[in-house]
């Protein structure tokens, strides 16, 4: 019902609009009678602000033609000099999107209508003519024309306003893309047959928000912020997705400089603590000894405060250092499996992980290869790891599991390497924050592990996300995109 409202309210705006129509025809009698009917019909059908001109050859059509707007013509086939086809032709070079109406003595199935409906007349009516059925098809192509120069000069109107904006605007219909503004197509540095890859890629959540680093066919990186936004029929069929692309470059680094700011503050405050700590247990041992009284339980506590202060330190200026410069990832073809393994190795036999600690691992077989830099994936997943066994420092007990599998994510297949574990989680208002600097749930930590898990991953064209809920440990799923099988070898 909303529909055919819309639409009669589309016709009788149509009908509003000035119309010029041109009756082209070599006999002055059809000059006289055609033009009169068909106002009186069309101005009984609803069209008020008409003008309707005559031409008595193709050539002094064309002259009319040049004046104005033409909308419709109306011109007999056969005609000395120009004949109707070819004064169509030549018109819709000056008019595009001119509607035609030929008027012919021709049977159908004859080659003169053929060819008129070929090189785009809308219909034709048969000679001797029948004024109803000429209003009727005039009132038609009239409607049509309007109609379809609305639909044309408002996709000039939505590109010329889309254009304009600063930010990538596409519009995605059933991965076809609909509308694609030129600053999407600069910050990407692809055309439209490549741009929807990169956007359902970049999605990393049903949310359709993500932020990721994109690297163009020049190597070049940036800071993607992603959009996407359901279109929606008024009756509430999903049309398709518009997706909003912001370089968010600038504004990333401007951040990164803030916390390196507030991390150098944070490093120097860590480092006068713990070596004020050390000083004073040191000073501590040395009087100790040399007055000949420290114990031997005593002298092994003490050793162990400073061992730990040592190893807190230690990790520290790791993260740091890792968080102010990941190098570029040197890749290469690898399985997935391979990477976990060796990683794991680490802390095989318990090598590396508190007694406490039950390690799990699960790969699945025929894992697609991916390509990635061995040495920051360890890195990552040394993190992961490391992250997990001090979640579960609390109660000295618990299970870590390390797992690989296919995941797919908006169509796009990544090998998926999970760490899970069964400490006190990550509380809900951190989830969002987790991945950012100086952000931890630790009361010693850095903030600064994840922080360059994030970037290394992202380095490589992949995704981290957690899941977990407070108090019933974590998950860290690492997803690193698949290569074709068919590349193998």
């Amino acid at each position: 019902m909303l529909q055919q409202q819309a639409s009669n309210a589309s016709i009788e705006q149509a009908q509003l609009l000035p119309s010029r129509i041109l009756v082209v025809d070599d006999e002055e009698v059809a000059l006289m009678v055609i033009p009169e009917s068909l106002r009186d019909g069309l101005e009984e059908l609803g069209w008020h602000n008409l003008t309707i001109e005559t031409a008595a050859s193709g050539e002094e059509a064309l002259q009319i033609a040049a004046d104005g707007e033409l909308h419709l013509l109306v011109t007999d086939v056969v005609m000395p000099g120009l004949d109707g086809i070819e004064t169509y032709a030549r018109l819709k070079a000056m008019h595009s999107e001119l509607a035609c109406v030929v008027m012919t003595a021709q049977a159908p199935e004859h080659s003169t209508p053929v060819r008129a409906l070929r090189l785009g007349a809308a219909d034709y009516v048969r000679k001797p003519i029948q004024p109803d059925y000429l209003v009727d098809t005039c009132h038609r192509q009239l409607i049509v024309h309007h109609l379809r120069r609305a639909i044309s000069d408002g996709k000039l109107l939505l590109d010329a306003i889309v254009d304009s904006v600063g930010e990538g605007v596409v519009a995605v219909n059933e991965g076809r893309v609909l509308v694609a503004n030129r600053a999407a197509k600069q910050l990407f540095g692809v055309d439209e047959s490549e741009l929807v890859m990169h956007l359902e890629s970049g999605i990393a959540s049903n949310s359709g928000q993500a932020e990721f680093v994109h690297t163009r066919k020049d190597g070049t990186h940036w800071q993607a912020s992603l959009t996407r936004t359901p279109m929606m029929s008024p009756g509430g069929e999903r049309l398709g997705d518009v997706y909003a692309i912001q370089d968010v470059t600038d504004l990333v680094t401007r951040k990164q400089m803030t916390s390196f700011k507030q991390m150098a503050a944070i490093a120097a405050h860590e480092m006068k603590n713990s070596v004020t700590g050390l000083g004073l247990v040191t000073e501590h041992l040395v009087a100790r000894l040399e007055k000949g009284v420290l114990e031997t339980e005593e002298a092994r506590r003490m050793a162990r405060i400073i061992l730990d202060s040592v190893g807190r330190l230690d990790r520290f200026a790791r993260n740091f250092l890792s968080f102010s410069r990941i190098p570029e990832p040197k890749r290469i073809r690898i399985a997935a499996n391979d990477l976990v393994s060796e990683a794991l190795a680490l802390y095989s036999q318990k090598r590396g992980l508190p007694d406490w600690v039950t390690l799990t691992t699960t790969l699945q077989e025929d894992l697609p290869d991916v390509e990635a830099d061995p040495d920051l994936i360890f890195q990552v997943l040394q993190n992961l790891i490391l992250n997990a066994v001090e979640s579960m420092e609390s109660t000295r007990a618990g299970g870590l599991s390390v797992s690989t599998s296919v995941a797919t994510l908006s169509g796009i297949a990544y090998c998926a390497i999970t760490v899970s574990d069964e400490g006190d989680g990550v509380p809900a208002h951190l989830q969002d924050a987790i991945f950012e600097p100086n952000v931890t749930t630790r009361e010693a930590g850095s903030g600064l592990g994840l922080v360059v898990v994030r970037d290394i991953v992202h380095k490589h064209s992949g995704h981290v996300r957690l899941v977990s809920r407070e108090g019933e440990g974590a998950c860290f799923e690492v997803l690193l995109p698949c290569l074709p099988q068919d590349l193998a070898g």
